[in-house]
């Protein structure tokens, strides 16, 4: 599902003017990235068995964006010029897919976690202790169409597992983007129980990091607590509605900010994107990632398109 772009306030500090080039659809934005201590992670505990290992990091990426719409061959073609791409690999067939990766590309595929829309095929086999209850009935967000999910449901997860094998895995690609585990951070449920979902969301993403090494883990927001506690599981994360005319004066956001200044010395690469903007707010997009090293990615329209 496309998560809709949240309003946020971020950043104290005031960005320097420059230029960014915008390509015929996005707006791609270089960082300057400080230089990273080697990260120890869970994925360097696996069992030595592992004969093949494959870097995970995503702080070499430079260049990237999201596509959630249909593949076509003008969509490869457009897509080959990142470094980096997100999709949604139910709509790419393993053969689209190796075509994308033979000019370079690095692929993550899309898995909502804490979320399945109402019209999911992983829903068919979600049994009721699958859903998050709260208050004794099944929580459903009508903003989205979409029911929240019982992470800490074993059964649950192994759905979860089953898909990405079948999505990602199967098909050959890089890593995988977690959408909605920041939905534990967001206060959509009392606090007991987003406390529950997030102690599951660190263990799953535990369980993900130690049974594939050799996929990169990316979340998507959980800029609070969450990050902080997946940090050591996951190798990127993104900041959506990275929006510099609105998030200047917010102490919230520059505390963010700072904290994930640190965890890029770690070994955490940081993403952020905004859908649509002016060529004055592009600049001051553009200068905001340069300055914490970031790698910032301007969507013209939508997901969808490109």
């Amino acid at each position: 599902m496309n998560k809709q772009l949240r309003t946020l306030a971020a950043i104290c500090l005031f960005a320097t003017l420059a230029t960014g080039n915008a390509q015929a659809a996005t707006a791609p934005v270089k960082a300057v990235k400080p230089m990273a201590a080697k990260k120890w992670s869970a994925k360097q505990a696996v069992s030595t068995e592992t004969t093949a290992t494959v870097s995970t990091s995503l702080q070499s990426v430079d260049s990237y964006t999201i596509y959630y719409g249909q593949p076509s061959a003008t969509a490869i073609r457009t897509l080959s010029s990142y470094e980096m791409v997100v999709l949604e690999p139910r709509l790419w067939s393993a053969e689209q897919l190796l075509a994308l990766k033979q000019s370079g590309v690095k692929v993550l595929g899309y898995l909502s976690i804490l979320e399945q829309h109402e019209s999911s095929e992983l829903l068919r086999s979600a049994v009721d202790g699958d859903y998050l209850t709260v208050s004794g009935q099944r929580d459903f967000r009508t903003e989205w169409n979409s029911w929240s999910m019982n992470i800490n449901s074993l059964h649950y997860r192994s759905l979860l597992i089953g898909d990405l094998e079948r999505q990602i895995v199967q098909k050959g690609l890089d890593g995988v983007f977690l959408d909605t585990v920041g939905n534990v951070d967001d206060g959509i449920w009392p606090a007991s129980i987003s406390d529950v979902q997030r102690d599951g969301v660190v263990s799953f993403l535990s369980e993900l990091s130690v049974k594939y090494p050799n996929l990169s883990l990316m979340q998507n927001w959980g800029l609070g607590a969450l990050k902080d506690r997946t940090a050591p599981y996951i190798d990127g994360i993104l900041w959506e509605d990275f929006n510099p005319t609105v998030v200047t004066k917010d102490a919230w956001s520059c505390n963010r900010m700072a904290e994930l200044d640190k965890l890029e010395t770690t070994g955490l690469a940081v993403f952020t994107v905004k859908i649509g903007a002016t060529a004055k707010v592009q600049t001051s997009f553009t200068n905001l990632n340069r300055q914490h090293g970031y790698v910032g990615q301007i969507i013209k329209k939508s997901y969808d398109v490109l």
